[in-house]
């Protein structure tokens, strides 16, 4: 048999020692003596109550119910004895039963806000892995344009040597034609042989020099076309660079500080938009309206002055096509527009990429190229 005496009875004890306390030390005040059997059975009730949380008997929960009891009792008595003293009387307590249930919901509370960041956290991660693979594509992107760059260099330094032959053909030619010229003009009898010989270097000389022309026309093309978009702002012309900064950062802007910013650009760029072109969903080619739109701005752009297309794209469907469909739509703009111009005149495209900066609403209406004056300074 144990030796441990039973909580309650342990609590009685307590309790019974306090009650006898005022005859012992009877010189205590009354309002004390209450405090301290108030505090004994509050600390019993506490020891019932866990006790009844973890299966405590029927005899027990009826023990609680009069500790309750005795509680109230003795409260009641030491605000009568605080009132006979001029003090106020102590409010009543929130009851145990009420103080266990409100803890049990903090902490459900906790619980649950621990899932919620625990879910947060999880989207966090997704959206990292996200960012990282967009960084993975744009490094990929990079790279293939370095590629066409280099290759394009390469192309140029042959067309620069093609021409150095070209040159030396044409001389070669010249001095063959004068040559035939000269011995017919002098009516000499030229040997047969010798007149085929020189014929089949002449139309050598000729077919080279066509070739040559036509594969420089094409470099020249190539490398046109090249300087005609800017796939980065390290690629833009030094005229563009300041304006493309400035509409980079008007990404979830309000309308009315995008207003501002358009206005602000006109007074120290000298810049301003001239045309805006619609484009349908997934698409990049020009409308009728579209192209008189251009063929006007040939005639209204003077010489010296910057043309600068910029495509967008919504924000539905993929990131990667939206900012192809985004530069093909720019491209298309500044190709018609390079064709017809007159040499003076200078055009490029870049891209934005995907935005709801003109329509959050409205998807479709952010499918668009902004045709950009920028004055000669």
């Amino acid at each position: 048999m144990s030796d441990e005496k039973d909580p309650v009875e342990s609590h009685d004890d307590a309790a019974s020692d306090l009650r006898a306390a005022p005859s012992a030390k009877s010189a205590l005040p009354p309002g004390v003596i209450l405090a301290f059997v108030i505090i004994a059975l509050l600390g019993v009730l506490i020891v019932m109550n866990l006790k009844g949380r973890f299966g405590a008997s029927s005899a027990d929960s009826e023990e609680l119910r009069k500790l309750n009891a005795e509680v109230t009792a003795a409260q009641a008595n030491l605000n009568a004895s605080r009132l006979s003293l001029g003090l106020r009387p102590i409010e009543g307590g929130e009851p145990i039963g009420d103080v266990a249930a409100r803890m049990k919901k903090d902490a459900d509370t906790m619980v649950a806000l621990a899932t919620s960041y625990e879910t947060m956290l999880g989207e966090k991660d997704l959206e990292m892995k996200s960012l990282g693979d967009k960084l993975l594509t744009s490094e990929q992107l990079r790279k293939s344009l370095s590629d066409e760059l280099e290759r394009l260099r390469t192309q140029l330094n042959n067309a620069t040597l093609a021409g150095l032959d070209l040159d030396k053909l044409r001389t070669q030619n010249d001095a063959l034609a004068a040559e035939v010229a000269r011995l017919r003009a002098k009516g000499e009898t030229v040997p047969k042989a010798e007149m085929d010989e020189l014929q089949r270097r002449l139309d050598e000389a000729l077919r080279a020099k066509d070739f040559l022309e036509a594969r420089i026309k094409e470099l020249d093309g190539q490398l046109a076309k090249a300087k005609l978009f800017a796939s980065s702002e390290s690629e833009l012309l030094p005229a563009a660079v300041e304006l493309f900064r400035n509409l980079r950062t008007l990404e979830g802007k309000a309308d009315s500080e995008i207003a501002t910013a358009y206005s602000s650009l006109a007074v120290s760029l000298g810049a301003n938009v001239l045309r805006t072109l619609n484009f349908e969903t997934g698409k990049s080619e020009l409308s009728p309206a579209d192209v008189e739109g251009i063929n006007q701005l040939v005639s209204e752009m003077p010489d010296g002055d910057l043309l600068l297309v910029i495509g967008y794209a919504s924000e539905t469907g993929n990131v990667d096509s939206n900012q192809t469909l985004s530069s093909a739509r720019a491209t298309a703009a500044a190709e018609y527009y390079s064709s017809i111009k007159r040499p003076g005149q200078l055009v490029q495209a870049v891209y934005l990429g995907q935005t709801d900066r003109f329509s959050s609403r409205y998807p479709e209406r952010n499918q668009i190229v902004e045709v950009w004056r920028i004055r000669k300074k």
